[in-house]
């Protein structure tokens, strides 16, 4: 196993360490972009308290929250691409 790992980075040569530092960017990016979707949702709706709502287990919030989450996760994964 070990080897055939070994074989495989040698194959990949030089072109496998800008790959896997594009990957990370890219990851950066889309956990920031994440972020700043969660913080305009809060912004434009100040009348919900998203953390006390999550605190008090209000499964409706975590439900939209959840999908805002992954709507913004899907949205960026296809810009970055």
């Amino acid at each position: 196993m070990i080897t055939l790992l070994a074989d495989l980075m040698n194959s990949a040569g030089p072109n496998l360490w800008p790959g896997t530092l594009l990957a990370v960017v890219y990851g950066v990016i889309g956990i920031l972009l994440l972020l700043l979707g969660y913080w305009l949702f809060d912004r434009i709706h100040p009348q919900i308290h998203l953390q006390k709502e999550l605190n008090e287990k209000n499964v409706a919030v975590a439900i939209v929250m959840a999908a805002l989450l992954l709507g913004i996760a899907y949205i960026v994964a296809h810009v970055i691409q």
